[in-house]
C-alpha cells in the first residue's frame, strides 16, 4: 500500500519563499495536505510524482535527508513536458532557486528510464557541498532580527561559522551586512579580519545566510555573493 510523504510538508514547511528570480516564482514552504506525492514502496526507497510541482518536492526530500541517489517515478500530468526536460528544469531549479539547493548542493545528474508504461523512472545522483552536521546545525529564525544574539553565542562559542534560514527576508542583505559588522565590532573589536556573508540563493531574497566567523570565506561562497547588495 503506497504512503503519503507526510514528512514531506513538515520537511518544506523549513524551507523558506524563493525571491521573483524563482524559475516559476513558487513557494517553496508550503505543501498542501492533498499533495499527491507519496511513496511507492514501503520501504520508501522510490518517491511518486504526478505533476513538476511533485517533482520539485521530491528533489527536495531526497536532498533535506541528505540522499545522495533517489528515484522518483514521474506520472504523465496535462502539461505534456518531456519527462528529460522536466527533470533537466527540476534538478537546475531545486540547486540554483531553493535556499537548501543553493547552499548544500554541489550537483544532482539523472538518468530517464522511458520504457513504455504508465510512468518514466528518474534515477537521481546528489552531491553535496556541505557535510551533514552542516546542513543538521542550520539554525531557523523567523526574520534578521535574531541574528544579533545568535552571532554573539556563536563568538563566545568560537565558532567558525554560523548558518541561518530565515522565513522572511525581502532585500536585506545590505542591513545584514551592516548588522554582523557591527556585531563583529562589538565582540571582536581588535579583530582586523572582517567575518564574510554569503546568501544562499544569491538573490534579493535569499532563504540562508551563513556568516564565517574565521573571515576565511570560501572562494565560491564569496564570488556566488560578491554582487548581492541589494
Amino acid at each position: 500500500m503506497r504512503k503519503r510523504v507526510w514528512a514531506l510538508a513538515a520537511a518544506l514547511l523549513m524551507l523558506p519563499l524563493t525571491g521573483c528570480g524563482s524559475l516559476l516564482n513558487r513557494d517553496y514552504s508550503v505543501t498542501e495536505p492533498h499533495s499527491s506525492s507519496y511513496y511507492e514502496s514501503e520501504d520508501r526507497s522510490v518517491l511518486r510524482a504526478e505533476s513538476y510541482q511533485d517533482l520539485v518536492n521530491a528533489l527536495l526530500v531526497l536532498i533535506s535527508g541528505g540522499a545522495k541517489e533517489g528515484t522518483i517515478w514521474l506520472y504523465p500530468d496535462d502539461s505534456g513536458l518531456p519527462a528529460p526536460q522536466a527533470a533537466e528544469r527540476a534538478c537546475l531549479e531545486v540547486q540554483k532557486e531553493t535556499p537548501l539547493g543553493a547552499y548544500a548542493v554541489e550537483y544532482l545528474t539523472y538518468t530517464v528510464d522511458e520504457t513504455p508504461r504508465n510512468y518514466d523512472a528518474i534515477q537521481l545522483t546528489v552531491g553535496y557541498r556541505r557535510t551533514a552536521a552542516q546542513v543538521a546545525g542550520i539554525v531557523h529564525i523567523t526574520s534578521t532580527s535574531a541574528l544579533g544574539d545568535l552571532l554573539r553565542e556563536a563568538a563566545r562559542n568560537h565558532a567558525a561559522e554560523l548558518v541561518v534560514q530565515v522565513g522572511y527576508f525581502d532585500h536585506q542583505a545590505e542591513e545584514v551586512r551592516t548588522q554582523v559588522t557591527q556585531i563583529q565590532a562589538e565582540v571582536e573589536p581588535e579583530s582586523k579580519e572582517p567575518w564574510t556573508v554569503n546568501f544562499y540563493p544569491d538573490s534579493g531574497n535569499a532563504g540562508i545566510i551563513e556568516v564565517l566567523l574565521s573571515g576565511a570565506g570560501s572562494a565560491e561562497g564569496a564570488e556566488q555573493n560578491t554582487k548581492n547588495t541589494n
